[in-house]
């Protein structure tokens, strides 16, 4: 391929920015290649540049030579790339699809298949509210509450009872 083959090949999958400086001393110049891959490229080695320093003459022999191989290392960068997003979003859905079976058979286990209930939400002191006929401590025990001491007596309830 010709050097402008194998930028339009790179191109096919990034903007592409080139900049070239020359050292006039030295006789060498500097070519950058830089890549802005598309917007569902996620791989931040995908923006990588290529930055080579040589003469001219050696620009001539090798460019397109070091062109293709970072064209094929991109491209190779950009497969592993989506092969792992491919993983990725194979185990999240089996994530879900584990979790939605759990929550399926923990129904199923429940005598007659009933839903599992909501949580309850967290009670307040309840010793304080007094009831229609003024006895918190006897409508808890008739709800199987523990109840506290009283006060005037300092008897404790029984607990478990």
């Amino acid at each position: 391929m010709s050097m402008f083959e194998e930028l339009f090949a790179l191109a096919a999958g990034a903007s592409l920015t080139l900049t070239i400086s020359a050292d006039a001393k030295s006789g060498q110049m500097t070519i950058n290649v830089i890549p802005k891959p598309h917007k569902d490229a996620d791989e931040p080695a995908l923006t990588k540049a290529l930055s080579l320093t040589a003469t001219p003459q050696e620009f001539d022999d090798g460019f397109i030579a070091a062109l293709r191989g970072y064209r094929e290392v991109h491209r190779s960068l950009a497969d592993q790339a989506e092969a792992t997003k491919e993983v990725l979003e194979a185990a999240r859905a089996a994530s879900v699809k584990k979790a939605a079976d759990a929550s399926t058979k923990a129904r199923a286990d429940k005598p007659g298949g009933a839903p599992l209930p909501k949580p309850a939400a967290a009670a307040a002191s309840t010793t304080t509210d007094a009831a229609p006929d003024g006895d918190a401590d006897d409508d808890l025990a008739q709800a199987g509450e523990p109840r506290a001491p009283t006060p005037a007596t300092g008897e404790v309830a029984d607990l478990f009872g």
